[in-house]
Order: structure tokens, then sequence, then C-alpha cells
């Protein structure tokens, strides 16, 4: 919720007052982050250099644009493993078009639109077919991984078009092009969830989707628009990587979706759905991108890391896992006894909806 609970539900017992767990649950992974990049630092000084910091930024600006889109559909009680797939089909599309003449602003539009389309197919197949989430995501990534290879012989393809490396790899005063992208998706992604009705209603979905229904939310249709906004970030962040890159993803990388989740879940996103926030997103994709950046500067092979990650997302969860259940506790003693208070599925969805942190 807002830093401030409301007095609504102080009132009426449905929050703690006070309490360490609440405050930790909601900061402790900042102060996580700060004392990652003081360990970093102090173990390569060459890290808060600014062109390392700045290489940071473009190196992890396509994973952290996927992230924003798995932030709107984990906070909805969803779950897409599309992703990587779709990504990599639309950065072969990007590329197809730019090398066959037509024109790169065109060709980049035409694979944002079939990352759109991606998250429609998943739509349907959630909302209106009723299949699990994960399985439906994970069915339709199976699928569009093969989809590059029905449409060209060889999908790694190299681009030489004039303009087509600019968004990738230009800068603006200094700062990527790349960087300005990943920073106005993290900015519109937070406004939306924080600053408006359908932010309201993701949270309320998330918390209890029943009550939300009774209280005449569009369940279905709020639902499938997370996963149009997952779909959207697929072909934003196939477009920036293929600029970067100068050549389209010849296959999804494994390790792609994994970093998308680890942002999101150690940021303290919830994997329940119902609680997060945009802002959390980003300092995990930050710790992420720092802890990596620092295992690469200390040379550590890659083994190693893939081990670290393992057993850091275990970690994030359970914590998690820990401070939901102390949050439980602390709303059960901090009830009345009356019968003044709402009934529970009232209240749960009330304290989803203005879930902000």
């Amino acid at each position: 919720m807002n830093d401030i609970q409301p007095r609504w539900y102080q009132s009426r017992g449905l929050v703690p007052k006070s309490g360490w767990a609440p405050l930790l649950r909601r900061y402790g992974i900042v102060l996580a982050f700060l004392m990652l990049v003081i360990a970093v630092a102090i173990g390569s000084p060459s890290f808060l250099s600014l062109q390392n910091l700045l290489n940071i930024v473009v190196q992890w600006t396509p994973a952290g644009i996927l992230a924003v889109g798995a932030t709107f559909v984990i906070l909805a009680g969803g779950f897409d493993l599309s992703a990587a797939s779709g990504f990599a089909l639309c950065t072969v599309v990007a590329a197809i078009l730019a090398t066959n003449g037509i024109p790169v602003s065109l060709s980049f539009l035409v694979a944002i639109l079939v990352g759109v389309g991606i998250g429609i197919i998943n739509a349907i197949l959630i909302v209106a077919l009723k299949i699990n989430p994960f399985i439906a995501t994970l069915a339709s990534g199976f699928a569009l991984a093969g989809a590059p290879f029905i449409l060209v012989e060889n999908p790694f393809i190299m681009v030489s078009e004039d303009g087509f490396d600019t968004l990738g790899t230009g800068h603006w005063l200094g700062i990527p092009y790349s960087g300005l992208v990943l920073l106005a998706f993290f900015v519109i992604g937070d406004v939306l969830l924080s600053r408006t009705p359908y932010g309201q209603s993701i949270y309320s979905i998330g918390g209890n989707p029943e009550a939300s229904h009774l209280f005449g939310i569009r369940v279905g249709l709020v639902t499938a628009s997370t996963y149009v906004v997952s779909g959207l970030s697929m072909g934003v962040a196939a477009i920036v990587s293929a600029s970067q890159l100068s050549y389209s993803a010849s296959e999804q990388d494994p390790a792609l979706i994994f970093d998308v989740i680890v942002s999101v879940v150690v940021g303290g996103t919830s994997l329940a759905g119902g609680y997060g926030a945009m802002w959390r997103t980003a300092i995990g994709l930050a710790t992420l991108a720092t802890l990596q950046n620092g295992l690469n500067l200390l040379q550590v092979d890659s083994s190693s890391q893939y081990i670290v990650k393992g057993f850091i997302i275990i970690v994030a969860l359970g914590f998690d896992v820990w401070m939901r259940s102390l949050a439980q506790s602390s709303e059960r003693s901090a009830r009345r006894p009356q019968s003044t208070a709402q009934p529970a599925t009232y209240a749960k969805a009330l304290s989803a909806a203005e879930e902000k942190t």
C-alpha cells in the first residue's frame, strides 16, 4: 500500500498500524541493493565508472522492458513464459523487413505489432479458453520458438541498412537512446499502475478476482490487457536489441526469461499477484544487473553465476512467503472483534486495490 496507511483501513483494524514487518517488506530490497552496490564497488572500483554504468544500462535494456510487461501480468495473478520466444520472433521480423527494402521505422512498427499480436493470442488462450497461464504461455512459447525457422531458412540475419542501429547505439547528451526508452517504459508503467483506475483494477484482480468481479471490475478484459502489455514489451525490447546488435536473434535466449522473472520477483512483487510496484521491478533489475556485472568484473565463471542467480531467486521467494505470513498474522491481530469490520473478501479486495508497494 501507500507509505501512509489509509485511515479508513486503520480505523477498522484491517491493516497493522505499525510494526517492523511491513516496513522491512516495503523497503528491504532497497537496503539490500545499496549493500550490494557497496560490496561490488569495494571489490572492483571500476564498477562505478560512468562508462561501466552506461554499459550496464544498454546491456539490460531489453530485459528491463520485458520486465515491465511481466510486472503487469504477475500483479494480475498471471504468468507469461512466452516472452523470450516472442522477443526472438520480433527481432527476426524486424530484420527480415529491413533487409528487404522496408523503411527501418516501418520495420520496427511491424515488429512491435507482432509482439502485440502475440499478447492478444495469449490473452485469448487464457481468458477466453480458460487455459492455465503457465501452460498456455509455455505452449505458445514453444510454437513461437519454431516460427522464425518457418519464415526464413536461417533466422540469424545481419542488418546493415542505414539507421537500423540508431535506436540501439545512438546517444542524446551522452545518454543512450535505449536507456531513455527503458526509463520511459518504467515511468509510464508506474503511472498506469499507481495513478489510474486501470492500475487499481490490476491490483484488485491479483488480490481477489472473485470479489473484484462482484465490485463490477471487468476481470477478463483487464487480465487480457496485461498480456497485451506484455506483448508490446516483447516488440519494443526486440527492436531495441536488434538495433543494438544489428542482427536478429536466431533463437530464444534461455537466460532471458530467467532474468525477467528474477528482476520482478527479487524486487518484491509477489508471484501470487496483488502485491508489488513498478519501482520494485526497477530495483530488482538494478540488483540483478549489478550482481552480474560485479561477477563479470571479478571474473567469476558463467556456471557459478547461474548458481548465484538460482540461489537469489530461492531466497527472494522464501522471503516473500515469510513476509506474507507475517503480514497476515499482523492483520489478524489488528482486526477489531466488533462486527463493524467488512467481510474478509471485501477487505482483501479493497486492500489489493490500494496496494502500491
